[in-house]
């Protein structure tokens, strides 16, 4: 393979997974890790990649989209699994809700129920439940993001683990077959792990996008989650995943 090929190859793989490690791609192309750690090198002077520890990952990458694109994408989907999560909550329940363009969906269909407690770090997310009497909603502190609008960082860990509740609803970046669920961002993810943590049960809301991709912080195996809830079927492999753990799917062609 000349190397104009594999480095589009490397691209294609990047923009699959959102990942790539100097391993696999030596293995999978068949040279030395040396030959891949100068393509990643053209890549990242190309503006393609940025490199990391063992690898790259991609600055295209779906992960790391701007908070106003993450809103404009695949609504419809998440408006449909967002109705779905919403069915699982009864009234009277204590959830921590993660921040994420799909859990603030899913709090546009639960603001209605009534004896609600809720804990979130997205600004957005409260302001959601604004006029809701019915609810408490708790804006869990820490170092402010502007970026996401929400709190991020090691207060913010300290503030989830003062509490107990009922479910941690949070998005996720990538859900793979072996690895579980993920995120690009290492501070999200130390945030949803933390809510992991003190919740009775975990509910992950993921739109079909998210099937077979990984990022680089893990966030929960599957025996640590409750329910899956998405737009699509996930493929076989994730399927027997969910179900060899009694992860619990609900999608509209489930």
């Amino acid at each position: 393979m000349k190397s104009s090929e594999r480095l589009q190859s490397i691209n294609a793989l990047l923009d699959m997974h959102g990942r790539v490690s100097v391993v696999d791609l030596a293995e999978q192309f068949e040279v030395a890790q040396e030959t891949i750690r100068r393509d990643l090198v053209k890549l990242e002077k190309n503006g393609e990649v940025r490199k990391v520890h063992g690898g790259a990952v991609s600055i295209k990458n779906k992960y790391e989209q701007s908070l106003a694109a993450r809103f404009e994408k695949d609504m419809p989907q998440k408006h449909a699994l967002a109705r779905l999560a919403a069915g699982l909550i009864p009234p009277g329940s204590t959830l921590f809700i993660d921040f994420g363009t799909t859990t603030h969906v899913f709090a546009e269909h639960i603001k209605h129920l009534a004896d609600l407690t809720v804990f979130t770090n997205s600004h957005l997310i409260a302001s959601t439940f604004s006029g809701y009497s019915n609810c408490e909603v708790y804006v869990l502190g820490g170092k402010y993001d502007d970026s996401v609008k929400a709190n991020l960082g090691p207060m913010l860990i300290d503030g989830i683990g003062q509490f107990l509740v009922d479910f941690a609803v949070i998005g996720t970046g990538g859900v793979d077959a072996k690895l579980g669920f993920s995120n690009q961002n290492i501070e999200e993810a130390m945030v949803a792990r933390a809510m992991i943590a003190r919740s009775a049960q975990t509910i992950v809301l993921a739109d079909p996008s998210k099937f077979n991709r990984h990022g680089i912080a893990h966030v929960a195996d599957f025996r640590q989650v409750d329910y899956l809830v998405t737009s699509k079927e996930p493929d076989y492999d994730t399927s027997a995943a969910l179900t060899l753990n009694n992860v619990s799917l609900l999608s509209p062609s489930a």
